[in-house]
């Protein structure tokens, strides 16, 4: 597996280095080039809502699947088996459109843009890595994959009639489009300035 950034290392009862834990997800990535559009209604709405984390543009993707601590060694074993699930799936186009909040806008935790176009392309291939993950033991997601970009995470939920207003004026704003030619293993390193991301594998569509 492709080195990244140092991950966690376990340390067994004798005090030697055990196993190394990578808390690590499954994604498809924005390049930077489609990234503007997206950036500007961050902005927009940032003057509605200052009590939000916003995602960095240059770490904007879609997760297909979260997958949490694993283990170093066992974490390659299951992009042997992602990788062989979405073989043969090609790249495409998806189009974000519009911008909503998780679980509504009241009580808005998560700020979003929605996906159009490719949308349907993203739900087989999150239920493909899901498939795979689920044979090494992955708890299977409760809820069905919903095709999303994460813009933003509301740190303390309440009414905001600024931010409704905000979300309103973009709920239909076309917000451009990026192509998708490659899944992403991902590393995710949790820090007080965000979460840093490093890329330990890819497998590009077609």
């Amino acid at each position: 597996m492709t080195q990244g950034s140092p991950a966690k290392r376990v340390v067994g009862a004798s005090g030697a280095p055990g196993r190394e834990v990578v808390r690590s997800f499954i994604a498809v990535a924005v390049p930077p080039e489609a990234a503007e559009r997206l950036r500007a209604a961050q902005d927009r709405l940032r003057q509605a809502a200052p009590e939000v984390k916003w995602v960095r543009p240059d770490g904007f993707h879609i997760t297909l699947k979260f997958l949490g601590g694993v283990d170093r060694e066992r974490l390659g074993e299951v992009w042997q088996s992602v990788t062989r699930a979405i073989a043969g799936v090609g790249p495409f186009t998806m189009r974000f459109r519009g911008v909503g909040a998780f679980p509504n806008v009241r009580r808005a935790r998560v700020l979003w843009a929605g996906i159009t176009d490719g949308a349907a392309e993203l739900t087989d291939l999150a239920g493909r890595v899901e498939g795979a993950c689920a044979e090494h033991g992955f708890a299977r997601e409760e809820r069905p994959f919903q095709a999303h970009m994460t813009l933003g995470r509301v740190r303390s939920p309440t009414p905001n009639r600024d931010l409704e207003a905000a979300v309103a004026e973009l709920e239909s704003e076309d917000l451009g489009e990026a192509g998708v030619d490659r899944v992403l293993l991902m590393k995710s390193q949790l820090t007080p300035q965000g979460a840093i991301y490093t890329v330990l594998e890819q497998w590009p569509l077609g």
